[in-house]
């Protein structure tokens, strides 16, 4: 089980990091590959920490029998989703505003540009977050089952629990 819980972590934080990095450099209507590829090399490295760090499944399915909720239901995966998407989405929004805005701001005021024209963080991470938080939860809500499905279809021999693993 605990390989599945790893590949699961990698997974999710690639899929989850190259959304969110293409969606947070797609609105920052400056798309650069360089900038695309820094924004999800970190990104990835802030969710695989998370991913190893907070036992998403421990914490879904208490939440789901807290709920009196079956984990592996269409609503115990909604619930999923939604804890999913409040730990890992804000974390690598918020990160990714500051470092982009942040170092578009500094550049900016090295080229002389006037302060009036300077993006402010605070004017980025809010619409960002919105946007984020929804389209996070959505790709969440789609690919975290089929990754399950898959691993533990390819991880586990026919005929055996996932608890035994």
């Amino acid at each position: 089980m605990r390989k599945i819980m790893i590949m699961m972590s990698v997974l999710m934080g690639f899929t989850m990091s190259l959304c969110l990095s293409l969606l947070g450099t797609g609105m920052s209507g400056h798309f650069t590959v360089p900038a695309w590829l820094f924004s999800f090399g970190v990104s990835f490295v802030i969710s695989l920490i998370i991913g190893f760090i907070v036992p998403m499944k421990k914490v879904s399915d208490a939440a789901c029998n807290k709920a009196g909720i079956i984990p592996e239901s269409f609503k115990g995966n909604l619930l999923s989703s939604l804890i999913s998407n409040v730990i890992y989405t804000p974390v690598i929004t918020i990160a990714m505003v500051v470092l982009m805005v942040g170092g578009a701001a500094r550049q900016m005021r090295e080229a002389g540009a006037p302060e009036s024209a300077i993006p402010s963080i605070q004017q980025a991470l809010v619409p960002s977050l919105v946007v984020s938080f929804i389209v996070g939860y959505i790709i969440i809500f789609i690919v975290q089952p089929l990754y399950i499905r898959m691993l533990l279809k390819k991880m586990l021999p026919p005929g055996k629990p996932a608890e035994n693993q």
